[in-house]
């Protein structure tokens, strides 16, 4: 069963209940009051009956002057008084002895309610769809228990018409309401359909799906969260998506940057096997290429291997003091620099930051090994770190070829190059950008680059977890 059709028939069903039970208790009520009120007019009626029975007899005996009327006079005057022809209740007479003097009607009276009359009070009784009521009187010194039943059946019949009414306006209701209820059931319910709709069609592929959300009710809100939640997938998708595109970008550079060394040193391999007289000259310009290709070979390897274990490798945080990390870096790239006939400057603010110590050591190598690849002879590279609040910022700084504008958003990309002849010819594989951004992540850092093609580059790195010393 649908949602709609429970929620159509359990509100039917409960509100033909609310209307059963209001309708069956406002009759029961006006049933009761209207019994009262019978019951009220009756008793008055007895009591009116019989005082003037009393004054009848009263006057009688004064018109006829005498002290006592007979037996018989009494009942000729009740034969007069309550004659059926001008009675609408049964009245009946018994003597002392609950024996039956006069009655005009042919009815049964109960037995126990004269004995309970006997004590002088007035008893009423119902009985079926009649109103006993008895009282005890006194006639002419004679003891006589007076009796008029009084006929229900018209309040019972009211009460049966009532219910019958009810009953077929409680019938028309039902229908009326039933198909009210269930247009608006429908109408609350379509947001709820649209939303379901909207789901399936996600369900099945289309992300870019959105439920309507209008209004503040139950109902939107859960088509908000619908909507949050196919953003949140339609997200999580796109950067998977992204991610196997990298991966298959990935592998195909890879295969492409270790073809070019393998073909390389194969074919020289195969000359150097083939030609057995070969000049010396010749054998060492192969040796020397072959050589080449494979210390490239193993450059790209060890990239490769760093770039998988950085994310993965349990790291060693300590504090260290940035300073000493940057002379130990500022060294090691001199002899380096001098080599190339270029100068490496460092400058480092004193103070301490939480790191894995080699994972920023290759941080700062990588960088500055790349500004001294795009620097010429001559030329300087600046390294500078400094402290601002609780973050660490360095920066390496070149006056080299620089990157184009559209370039620089690319090559932090894995096998990424801007001169792949250049890169080449140094002993690049494009993977050292690309490191240096997972290592600045892992310190919860970011790299910026800033460069003008013919002037140079600046990368930056902001890098949290430190603070200088307070008293330097």
């Amino acid at each position: 069963m649908k949602l709609w059709q429970k929620i159509f028939l359990y509100t039917l069903m409960l509100v033909m209940l609310a209307v059963g039970v209001t309708s069956i208790l406002t009759l029961k009520n006006s049933f009761q009051m209207a019994m009262e009120q019978k019951k009220k007019a009756a008793f008055t009626e007895h009591e009116f009956l019989i005082t003037n029975f009393k004054s009848l007899l009263l006057s009688e005996r004064l018109r006829q002057n005498e002290i006592l009327l007979e037996n018989s006079r009494v009942k000729k005057y009740m034969e007069a008084a309550f004659s059926e022809e001008t009675m609408e209740s049964s009245v009946a007479f018994y003597n002392k002895n609950q024996e039956l003097v006069y009655q005009n009607q042919e009815q049964e009276a109960p037995k126990e309610l004269l004995a309970m009359a006997a004590d002088g009070e007035s008893y009423m009784q119902a009985s079926g769809e009649q109103l006993y009521i008895v009282s005890k009187e006194t006639l002419e010194t004679r003891i006589y228990y007076f009796l008029t039943i009084t006929d229900l059946s018209g309040v019972f019949r009211m009460h049966r018409d009532m219910l019958n009414n009810v009953c077929r306006i409680s019938m028309v209701c039902a229908f009326g309401i039933s198909a009210v209820l269930l247009v608006v059931v429908k109408l609350l319910l379509l947001p709820l359909q649209k939303i379901n709709e909207g789901t399936r069609a996600i369900a099945q592929g289309d992300y870019e799906r959105r439920v309507p959300q209008k209004g503040r009710d139950e109902i939107s809100e859960l088509a908000r969260n619908m909507n949050r939640m196919a953003q949140a997938v339609e997200k999580n998708i796109k950067a998977l998506e992204d991610v196997a595109e990298d991966r298959n970008q990935f592998i195909a550079n890879l295969s492409h940057e270790m073809k070019t060394p393998l073909t390389s040193i194969l074919g020289f391999a195969d000359l150097l096997q083939i030609k057995k007289e070969l000049p010396e000259e010749q054998r060492m310009e192969y040796a020397g290429i072959i050589k080449e290709e494979a210390s490239r070979m193993r450059i790209l390897s060890g990239k490769l291997m760093e770039m998988i274990t950085v994310g993965e490798a349990n790291l060693e945080w300590e504090e260290e003091e940035v300073s000493g990390v940057f002379n130990e870096v500022a060294a090691s790239l001199g002899v380096v620099a001098k080599s190339h006939g270029m100068e490496i400057r460092c400058e480092c603010d004193t103070g301490k930051l939480w790191m894995d110590k080699e994972l920023v050591k290759s941080l700062i190598y990588n960088l500055a090994d790349n500004a001294m690849k795009a620097s010429r002879e001559g030329n300087e590279v600046r390294i500078r770190g400094w402290f601002e609040k609780e973050v660490f910022f360095f920066s390496v700084e070149d006056s080299g070829i620089g990157i184009p504008k559209e370039e620089i958003g690319k090559i932090t990309q894995a096998f990424y190059m801007v001169d792949k002849v250049r890169s080449r010819a140094s002993g690049g594989a494009g993977l050292g950008l690309a490191l240096c951004v997972e290592i600045a992540k892992l310190h919860g850092g970011t790299l910026t680059i800033e460069s003008e093609p013919g002037t140079g580059t600046i990368v930056t790195v902001r890098m949290k977890g430190g603070a200088a010393h307070e008293n330097l």
